[in-house]
């Protein structure tokens, strides 16, 4: 199960159950290749997979943080956390 993608300079860090993978691909070709239902771009440097957020944590005056049910922390931009909360329904 995929949790999560990360920017990671001109490469992505794909993480999932089974570790973290290095690919040579953009962030913008996994946006477009994953179910927009599922996983959205949270941050200009993060795709999460929606099912395993589990809250969404005030962080500091305008920022948020994505908790995950791994316990993973991820930051949410701005506009992250509009789309983020309008796909979880909040």
């Amino acid at each position: 199960e995929l949790h999560y993608i990360e920017a990671n300079g001109d490469n992505v860090k794909i993480v999932s159950n089974d570790g973290s993978y290095s690919k040579n691909k953009t962030m913008s070709y996994f946006e477009q290749q994953l179910s927009s239902s599922d996983f959205i771009r949270i941050h200009r440097s993060y795709i999460v997979n929606v099912s395993l957020v589990t809250r969404i944590d005030a962080y500091d005056k305008e920022s948020h943080l994505a908790v995950l049910s791994t316990g993973i922390q991820l930051p949410v931009s701005k506009s992250g956390y509009q789309k983020l909360k309008e796909i979880l329904g909040m």
